[in-house]
């Protein structure tokens, strides 16, 4: 989570969870930013388009009040440009309040069905969580597994292995 998407993502996260509308906002939100196309984006963050036609624009669109006057804040501070990294926070808040953790483990071949159950069931156990895994396949990894989740990376590859071994001899 980057600090200032983050702030707007708890901000809407905490006004939706008092009103109990935790999971409609986020289905608002998916839908609205998958109709917010380029023309739209470029609208929005244009320097010479007045503030307040870009607020009637929000307005216009019909959107619960919650959300929309979220927008009109983002709006309003400039921000419309980190809308999409909003989105992931607030859905990672979500994942947080129902105890779930996505993991992106990257492999230089796809992995086992046993292998990823047998990944799925240690981080469940070590951070007590459900945890869903996404296996990505990048072929420049030698061998070995990287781990992303949370903003966090876990590099036990051997590229990263041998890189920190150069590191080491060359001081």
């Amino acid at each position: 989570m980057s600090a200032q998407s983050e702030q707007y993502a708890v901000a809407l996260f905490e006004l939706a969870r008092e009103t109990d509308v935790i999971t409609e906002i986020e289905k608002t939100f998916a839908s609205f930013l998958k109709s917010f196309d380029k023309q739209s984006r470029d609208f929005f963050t244009h320097p010479n388009i007045k503030r307040y036609d870009k607020k009637a624009a929000v307005k216009a669109v019909g959107l619960p009040t919650l959300f929309q006057d979220f927008l009109l804040v983002v709006v309003e501070n400039g921000r419309v440009d980190i809308l999409d990294k909003m989105y992931e926070d607030y859905k990672h808040l979500i994942d947080k309040m129902h105890k779930k953790m996505h993991i992106v483990v990257k492999s230089k071949k796809t992995l086992q069905k046993s292998r990823i159950e047998q990944l799925k069931t240690q981080f469940e156990k070590k951070y007590s969580r459900k945890v869903t895994i996404e296996n990505q396949v990048d072929e420049s990894i030698v061998g070995g597994l990287r781990f992303e989740f949370e903003g966090k990376v876990i590099d036990d590859t051997i590229n990263h292995n041998l890189a920190t071994l150069r590191r080491q001899l060359t001081k």
